[in-house]
C-alpha cells in the first residue's frame, strides 16, 4: 500500500476514533466532515471549509478523501483534534457566545 493510501485509511480512521470529537465538524457539530484544516489539526465539514478558506494565514485545508496528505501533517493531525484544539483554542469563549450550528443558514 503507497503512503497515499495508507496516510488516507490513517485519517479515515482518525475521524471515527473514540474520545476526539473527529465524527462532527469541529466548528457547526455536522456529521460526518470530509475536510480538514491541516494548519489547525482539526476535521470541519464542507460549508465551514468554505469560511476557513478565507483565513489562510490561520487555517489550511485539504479534503480528507481527495487531496494528498504527507506523514508529517497526518500525524498532527494525530496529534491533536478536534476535542484537543477545541478545549485550546475556545478555553475562553464567553458563556453568551452563539456558537454556529450545523442547521443554521449561511
Amino acid at each position: 500500500m503507497g503512503d497515499r493510501e495508507r496516510n488516507k485509511k490513517r485519517l479515515l480512521e482518525l475521524l471515527r476514533a473514540p474520545d476526539t470529537g473527529n465524527a462532527h465538524c469541529a466548528d457547526c457539530g455536522a456529521a460526518d466532515p470530509d475536510w480538514a484544516s491541516y494548519k489547525l489539526g482539526i476535521f470541519i465539514c464542507l460549508n465551514c471549509c468554505g469560511v476557513h478558506r478565507n483565513f489562510p494565514d490561520i487555517s489550511r485545508v485539504k479534503s480528507v478523501r481527495l487531496d494528498f496528505w504527507d506523514d508529517s501533517i497526518v500525524e498532527f493531525m494525530i496529534h491533536n483534534g478536534n476535542l484537543r484544539v477545541k478545549a485550546k483554542f475556545e478555553a475562553r469563549v464567553p458563556a453568551f457566545y452563539y456558537i454556529p450550528q450545523a442547521n443554521d443558514c449561511l
